[in-house]
């Protein structure tokens, strides 16, 4: 296992996924939103105006959405709990750092579930995991480090040996 937690606490995140991500008018979002660009609903304290509502108020997309932990990682680890909101010389890159570390986390949770499978090869797995997973503290550095490499093609590549044991 990880030794990351890849479940959200919206509690402890600048709202970043409010903010840092794009969506586009349709089924799942009512209204286009550019990246980098906060949602209108977005309160000043990094809470949801519409929350309770959202799904009857055409933002379905946002119910589903989950970041698997990287946002609060991105506030509390990368940025010790500052808030773009409170410092704007953080919006660029609290924004840039939360796209990369989703990155990651979603290329986690994949091998987090492959891991649960009768795996012929658990140790390949388990490197993969081990190569998404800093030493230390989560960095910009280490983000743009591992993300240039190889990695997600080595994860999808893995991924793809496992068809015949995936199906039941």
């Amino acid at each position: 296992m990880t030794n990351v937690d890849l479940t959200q606490d919206c509690a402890s995140c600048a709202a970043l996924c409010c903010a840092a991500l794009p969506f586009d008018s349709g089924a799942q979002f009512a209204i286009d939103k550019p990246a980098a660009a906060p949602c209108p609903h977005l309160s000043a304290d990094a809470r949801c105006t519409i929350h309770a509502g959202l799904a009857d108020a055409g933002f379905g997309g946002c119910v589903a959405f989950t970041c698997f932990g990287a946002g609060q990682r991105v506030t509390q680890e990368m940025f010790g709990g500052r808030s773009w909101q409170d410092d704007p010389s953080l919006v660029a890159p609290m924004f840039n750092a939360f796209q990369d570390a989703l990155r990651v986390h979603n290329l986690l949770v994949l091998l987090e579930e492959a891991a649960k499978l009768p795996l012929p090869d658990p140790a390949g797995c388990a490197a993969l995991r081990a190569a998404l997973t800093p030493d230390g503290p989560l960095t910009t550095d280490w983000l743009h480090t591992v993300l240039a490499g190889d990695i997600q093609p080595r994860v999808m590549a893995y991924l793809q040996t496992l068809r015949g044991v995936a199906r039941p």
